[in-house]
């Protein structure tokens, strides 16, 4: 009946997509496609005749070395006539070399005479993302790293480990290339590397050496190995030694330029269109511990989420009106599945300008009325906001748009350099300009308008998008042209007449043979009636190369052809142009700003919350980050598809951004381009409860994906979500560690086992935490998964975390594990105490339901865990509270600190491995004895079970540091 259920939805939606027109849009005038067209280039990696740097320029000679207390800089002066490659080379550099800290190097090379109007052209100014200084102690003599190098043939680099000599970065044998439109560094590598992050990227999380990853922010989807969102110039390289040990070390370069990293056989190549080498190396040794140098020690670490973040998440493009809203919130009560907060898409928008309600669908007395009738339930709401604001039509006064107003007096927009009026891109409402932020009056516009729209709708957060920047055209489009305003964008949306992009489930045509063989012919249909209405194709041109002009640069088409992932690779697709001005005293461009926009808008947005929510932990999630963006923003993996390989990719997708000090990730649960089914789906939900940000959303023309959806997509995520709403204290935990100490939350196996080489490229498992193992389906039609099970060699014991039965595996085994639809597989790692609470129907409700605590014991009879509290919501909490938990010699001990007071008892301990039922026990809570004859000890296969504890505990779990002693 499901089947044949979801057959008849999609049978319809096709039929009804060919029979009439949608009314979802409004009738207005569409521009052209041409609007969007640029000249077609050859990007470098792929061009035969593009110039081989390291063959034609000389690289430079050293002099003039000055030792520093920390260590030297030295004059770099180019070693032979100038070569122009991609840009005119820069004659003089300055080389700056600095122990920054013991585990930390720092080597700069950037231009040795600077003139005031071009440092930004150069130098990344720290207020956009940190730049870390030394500690003012350490020293060559006292770093785990060395810096040699040489004048011959030219100057080269490398750096070393103090403890084994070895070079994790070496340049020796090619040059230093530093031109005003293309830098190059090239480093040598062991034979097949470990290299991991360089986020934002699709691909798997070993980056292998046949891979180029480009940094240029790009509204693009989920493309396999293009450019996407993020920039995040930041790897770990792990060495495997002897098949039982490993080194690892960092790399990060600080710089936000359009960039590639070329993975090759025996070296990685680093090429930028500008900027400076601002190099840090980090020593490690283990994975994690670069990871958390990096958060430490240079962009800083994350922000630490409300508690209510943690819960589930539901949106989708194409929810009509409040009502339906209200709908799909009583839809989840009705199946019994927990649902924290509701989101909005564009839909919500007047005519899709920011900071508006139609006043037809979303009007703001009804929403009011919503929003108080979701809070009263201890329920939230997130909305959208885009990065453009429209630009009202000057020659009709009904479409006055006061933000617009606003800020075009206060001067708040990035300018058109040539015309030196704003500039006007397009995005969804037509016409559009976007807010500058490196200037004060972007941020107080921007603060104003969050605050005023929060005044009429009272949101709990903001999503933000298209922050890349997205613009549908090339160039400043709108200028002479905003009396046309509003404008259709210069394609067909999803859902409208005749282009439905349709596209049955994956694996569809074996699921429902009988359905997909007729579906065919009304998809065969409508194929044909979309053939007989043809879309203008884009008219363009071929560039050739271009070449270097002395002392200009070429900012919308530099010498150096980006492999930027849209038709014709140009830099002016699809985003503000480079040659785009800022309104700052250096008349910055967007050539230097383009990746760091996504990463200032919610920055901004983070500020703007501030004020909208006095001493509150400011939620939002933005879709381009930059290195720091963690700081104050979290995020979701974007526009990826309803496809079984999509949800693979998802695992290490989350491990690159866990790196990259962003733990508050998660993808479109179920996907979110194309149809999913009821399997995929169930997978998904499965899969993505443990992710710590866990969002439902799709695209409106597709199916209905909401997880009460299908019966047995329901009862997967009922069973699943109980999961994961008990083990919530836990993975909050987990984030006060991020937070204060740079630790991961979701945790690739390799992180965890370091040692063992065999899980080098592992990314179909993940860990959250150091405690849980997840498994998830990454198929279908299966019924079976496999998984490894790292240091069983050891002694390490697994239990299914549903008996707490130790699984039967041997050591290297890839384990077949039974995963009927409605199960996953998730295993404790013996040695860990997990503090869980009865899960509720939100996190208020499930944080005050009484504690257990899950104890999985050791081979040596021992395990250790820990529990933070606080009130969840605040900046600066007025108390906190940190329990340490041991389990040794058959006793439990706790030990606590902070004054924080949370009402709800402990209600239960279970623990796994223990081999018998105690003959007693001793139990004190604050230093006085309890009477143990009030616990009820049941024991069975290897499980002692306690309960009855809440007599002890009437005013809270932990109040008073407890023992608990057993004797056998």
């Amino acid at each position: 009946m499901l089947k044949r259920s979801l057959a008849a939805v999609l049978a319809s939606s096709v039929l009804a997509a060919a029979q009439a027109p949608s009314t979802t849009y409004r009738t207005i005038p569409s521009l052209t496609p041409q609007i969007d067209a640029a000249p077609s280039l050859v990007p470098a990696i792929y061009d035969p005749t593009a110039p081989n740097a390291q063959a034609i320029c000389p690289g430079y000679k050293a002099s003039n070395v000055v030792n520093t207390t920390q260590g030297f800089t030295a004059d770099l002066t180019i070693a032979g006539p100038a070569c122009s490659a991609y840009g005119n080379d820069i004659a003089d550099l300055t080389l700056a070399v600095e122990y920054q800290a013991k585990q930390r190097l720092s080597v700069k090379i950037y231009p040795r005479h600077l003139a005031p109007h071009n440092t930004s052209l150069y130098i990344l100014p720290a207020f956009l993302t940190p730049e870390p200084s030394g500690d003012g102690s350490t020293t060559a003599a006292t770093s785990d790293l060395s810096f040699t190098w040489s004048n011959e043939p030219s100057f080269q680099f490398k750096v070393s480990r103090v403890s084994n000599g070895e070079e994790i970065f070496s340049t020796y044998g090619y040059k230093i290339v530093f031109e005003d439109q293309f830098l190059e560094l090239v480093t040598n590598m062991v034979k097949d590397y470990n290299v991991y992050g360089l986020a934002e990227n699709i691909h798997d999380f070993r980056l292998g050496n046949n891979f180029t990853q480009t940094f240029y922010a790009a509204d693009s989807g989920n493309p396999i190995d293009g450019n996407l969102y993020g920039t995040h110039p930041f790897y770990v390289e792990t060495r495997y030694k002897d098949g039982a040990s490993s080194l690892s070390h960092g790399v990060y370069a600080r710089n936000a330029h359009g960039q590639e990293w070329l993975l090759r056989n025996r070296t990685i190549t680093y090429r930028t269109i500008g900027g400076s080498f601002d190099l840090y190396f980090l020593s490690g040794p283990k994975p994690t511990d670069v990871i958390a140098q990096y958060q430490n020690g240079i962009v800083g670490l994350p922000a630490l989420q409300m508690y209510w973040t943690f819960g589930f998440h539901q949106c989708r493009w194409g929810y009509e009106n409040w009502t339906v809203l209200q709908e799909v919130v009583d839809g989840y009560a009705n199946a019994g599945i927990q649902l924290e907060v509701i989101w909005n898409d564009i839909d919500y928008m007047n005519q899709y300008r920011d900071f508006t309600n139609g006043e037809l669908n979303y009007p703001v007395g009804p929403g009011q009325e919503f929003l108080a009738r979701l809070h009263a339930a201890g329920q939230h709401y997130v909305p959208i906001i885009d990065s453009n604001i429209y630009a009202e039509n000057p020659s009709n006064a009904s479409d006055a748009y006061e933000p617009f107003q606003r800020g075009a007096a206060m001067g708040a927009f990035i300018r058109n350099p040539g015309t030196g009026d704003f500039y006007y891109g397009d995005n969804w409402p037509g016409f559009s300009v976007w807010t500058d932020f490196l200037v004060p009056q972007g941020q107080e516009f921007w603060t104003y308008e969050c605050s005023d729209w929060h005044s009429r709708i009272p949101y709990d957060g903001i999503w933000i998008d298209l922050s890349e920047a997205s613009s549908f055209c090339v160039g400043s489009c709108g200028d002479g042209r905003l009396d046309q305003n509003p404008v259709h964008p210069p394609f067909k949306l999803p859902g409208e007449y005749l282009n439905v992009d349709y596209e049955f489930p994956e694996a569809f045509n074996i699921t429902n043979a009988t359905e997909a063989s007729s579906l065919s012919a009304a998809s065969a249909s409508q194929s044909s009636a979309n053939a007989a209405i043809s879309t203008p194709a884009i008219v363009t041109t071929t560039q050739a190369r271009t070449l270097p002009t002395p002392g200009v640069r070429n900012l919308d088409f530099p010498p150096y052809a980006l492999n930027n992932l849209f038709d014709g690779h140009a830099l002016v697709k699809n985003s503000i142009a480079p040659n785009a001005t800022h309104n700052d005293a250096l008349n910055t461009t967007e050539y230097e700003m383009h990746n760091l926009y996504g990463h200032q808008i919610s920055n901004a947005t983070y500020h703007a919350l501030l004020q909208v929510f006095p001493g509150r932990r400011p939620f939002t999630v933005g879709r381009s980050t930059f290195a720091g963006s963690g700081n104050f923003t979290s995020h979701w993996g974007g526009d990826n598809n309803s496809k079984w390989g999509s949800m693979y990719l998802a695992i290490a997708q989350m491990f690159t951004f866990a790196m990259a000090g962003i733990p508050m990730f998660g993808v479109d649960t179920c996907g979110f381009s194309h149809n999913t089914d009821m399997e995929l789906c169930a997978r998904w939900m499965e899969m993505d409860a443990f992710m710590p940000f866990y969002r439902n959303h799709n695209v409106f023309a597709s199916v209905a994906q909401e997880a009460y959806r299908w019966g047995s997509v329901a009862e997967a995520t009922r069973r699943v979500m109980n999961i994961r709403y008990s083990l919530l204290t836990y993975m909050y935990t987990l984030f006060y560690y991020a937070h204060n100490e740079g630790e991961t939350v979701m945790r690739a196996l390799q992180w965890e086992f370091p040692d063992d080489a065999s899980l080098a490229a592992v990314d179909n498992q993940f860990m959250l935490g150091p405690s849980l193992l997840i498994t998830p389906v990454l198929q279908p039609l299966v019924t079976t998964v496999k998984g490894v099970f790292p240091g069983v060699a050891e002694g390490t014991i697994w239990y299914d975390y549903y008996t707490l039965q130790p699984l039967d595996v041997a050591a290297g085994e890839n384990k077949t594990l039974d995963a009927p639809l409605e199960h996953i597989n998730v295993h404790i790692r013996g040695g860990s105490i997990l503090p869980m609470q009865v899960p509720g129907n939100t996190t208020e409700t499930t944080k005050n339901n009484p504690y257990e605590l899950t104890i999985a014991l050791d081979k040596d009879g021992a395990a250790t865990g820990s529990l933070y509290l606080d009130d969840g919501v605040s900046i600066a909490p007025n108390a906190t509270k940190l329990i340490h938990l041991s389990y040794a010699s058959d006793t439990l001990t706790t030990s606590l600190s902070g004054s924080y007071h949370s009402a709800a008892p402990l209600a239960n301990i279970t623990i796994a491995g223990v081999p018998s039922l105690p003959s007693g026990i001793d139990l004190s809570i604050a230093g006085q004895p309890c009477e143990a004859a009030a616990v009820t000890l049941v024991h069975g296969a290897g499980v002692l079970y306690l309960s009855g504890l809440e007599e002890f505990t009437p005013g809270g779990a932990w109040e008073g540091e407890m023992v608990l002693r057993f004797s056998f």
